[in-house]
């Protein structure tokens, strides 16, 4: 057992000498009343998992200690029919869990706590206030000599002697990875701890690195090392004594180790909730993103596979801004599952996924069966109704579509015209979203469609894209139009309502009211998708 008596009697008499005329107050707590016994309380662990404490029986003579009771600041724990040998010590757990003659029903306090003992007859036979052992964990409070007065923070002695044996650190620290920024461990010492310290070997190089206490905790920042370094490390916690300890317990000799693997460091994914059947965004920050080359988001969609026979995947370059990076998986209809995973690649060729890929593991990027996936809900949709407009004026007869189409499906607009002069062009111009305007470049030719004969022509308009961005087979998307017939001669142009507007220009003609129909797309037709 170690103990600071010493160097607090020094410092005491080395107070009183400076203070010199000054008068100091001294506090000292009143001593309680006790019966007489031999069976005392005898070590104290508040920093334990679990905490406990331990009884001593000083006499000549087994004690059988039924109905004895022990307390703490609130609670109070009987003890059942148990006996303590001459000499010898009984010990129960302070957790909580209120165990006959195991576990009382209380916790002790790491900050200090006043702890009782009763006799079976009630009368207190022993008493004692702990210090604030925060900071002192893997420590105990406990009687210098076991039932003698002087009580000191000490090495762990759980159902043994007391002793002043100088003991090395109580160092406990847990495995440091490369995603630790701060690295902190817990060392304590009766005598007191002179410097703790992380030795960290990377990249052919030594670094010793002091940790600082804080909060009761030893703490340093850990330097980063290029992805696929293997790194050792080890820590020393020396007392005031020049006692050691080290973590790995052989840790100067035989360090810990860990590669360097990166990876992602977070990751957000956007739609992934089941049913859901949009787009699905990913966006995530890697580890070491100044060294990363670039990072793939893989998928497979319903009925595709990935196996040793099978390579159905789609890969997704995700978009690098900043240190973050994003990429889509497209929104899809049916009822099924999507299945993903996403590879970090660095410069130096290392590869890292998500999830994580360990032997033995779980996941396998080659096997699709073993990545993660989202499930989607396939859309039910109302009956697509179509739209006739018939036509007496010009060529044009007709134009038949769709005014509800199913996203994925054709799109067809079904024209029908006769005329004695040689149709030469048959086009349908067009616009999507909820502000139409006339954009010459707009338009599908179907004068150039294999299905165009001189008595009509069936355009499909399912993966136009209007001159904005936006497509006509999207969903949610509405879709403006009207079609325009030419001969040699003149050019026709039709309104939803059945209307015809001519520009006989062409064939020497005066009249042309094609450009008022173009600004008037209250007369074009419209369709939108579901």
């Amino acid at each position: 057992m170690k103990n600071n008596k010493y160097l607090i009697l020094g410092l005491l008499l080395t107070l009183f000498s400076v203070v010199g005329c000054t008068t100091d107050e001294v506090f000292q707590q009143d001593a309680p009343d006790v019966a007489t016994s031999e069976v005392k309380l005898n070590e104290i662990m508040s920093t334990g998992s679990p905490d406990w404490i331990e009884l001593y029986n000083g006499g000549t003579e087994a004690v059988n200690l039924a109905g004895y009771k022990l307390t703490d600041s609130s609670q109070e724990w009987t003890i059942d029919a148990l006996t303590i040998p001459a000499g010898g010590y009984v010990s129960f757990d302070a957790d909580d869990s209120n165990v006959a003659n195991v576990s009382t029903n209380f916790k002790i306090s790491s900050g200090g706590e006043k702890i009782t003992l009763y006799n079976a007859d009630g009368e207190l036979i022993d008493e004692i206030t702990t210090p604030d052992m925060a900071a002192q964990v893997g420590l105990t409070y406990g009687r210098e000599i076991d039932g003698g007065d002087v009580w000191v923070v000490q090495g762990a002695s759980k159902g043994v002697a007391n002793s002043n044996v100088n003991n090395a650190p109580v160092l406990i620290a847990e495995p440091l990875t490369e995603f630790i920024d701060v690295y902190e461990v817990t060392a304590s010492d009766a005598d007191g701890i002179a410097s703790v310290k992380l030795v960290y070997l990377a990249n052919g190089g030594v670094q010793s690195i002091d940790m600082a206490l804080v909060s009761g905790k030893y703490k340093a920042s850990v330097p980063k090392s290029n992805v696929g370094s293997i790194v050792n490390y080890y820590v020393v916690a020396t007392d005031t004594t020049g006692k050691v300890s080290y973590y790995p317990e052989d840790g100067s000799n035989n360090p810990a180790e860990f590669i360097v693997a990166g990876g992602l460091n977070e990751l957000d994914i956007q739609g992934e909730n089941a049913g859901f059947r949009g787009v699905v965004t990913f966006t995530t920050t890697p580890y070491y993103p100044e060294q990363v080359d670039e990072i793939r988001l893989y998928y497979l969609l319903p009925g595709e596979l990935q196996d040793d026979v099978n390579d159905d995947k789609t890969k997704v370059v995700l978009t690098k801004n900043g240190d973050t990076f994003s990429g889509v998986i497209p929104a899809q209809n049916t009822d099924d599952v999507v299945s993903y995973y996403l590879r970090v690649e660095y410069l130096d060729g290392t590869k890292t996924y998500y999830p994580i890929e360990e032997d033995g593991g779980d996941f396998n990027h080659d096997l699709g069966t073993t990545w993660p996936s989202y499930t989607i809900e396939a859309i039910t949709y109302a009956d697509v109704v179509n739209t006739t407009v018939n036509y007496t004026a010009g060529p044009l007869t007709s134009v038949v579509f769709p005014s509800n189409p199913v996203p994925g499906t054709d799109i067809n607009v079904v024209l029908a015209y006769t005329s004695t002069e040689n149709i030469d062009e048959a086009r349908i111009y067009f616009d999507v979203g909820d502000a139409p305007v006339y954009v010459k470049a707009n338009k599908v030719k179907g004068e150039d469609d294999a299905s165009f004969t001189q008595t009509g022509v069936t355009v499909n308009l399912k993966d136009e894209v209007a001159d904005n961005g936006l497509a006509v087979g999207e969903t949610g998307n509405k879709t403006s139009f009207y079609v325009r017939i030419a001969t040699a001669t003149a050019e026709y142009y039709y309104g939803s309502d059945g209307s015809m507007y001519l520009d006989d220009t062409p064939g020497g003609g005066s009249t042309d009211q094609s450009d008022d129909f173009k600004a008037d797309t209250n007369l074009w037709n419209v369709l939108n998708v579901q």
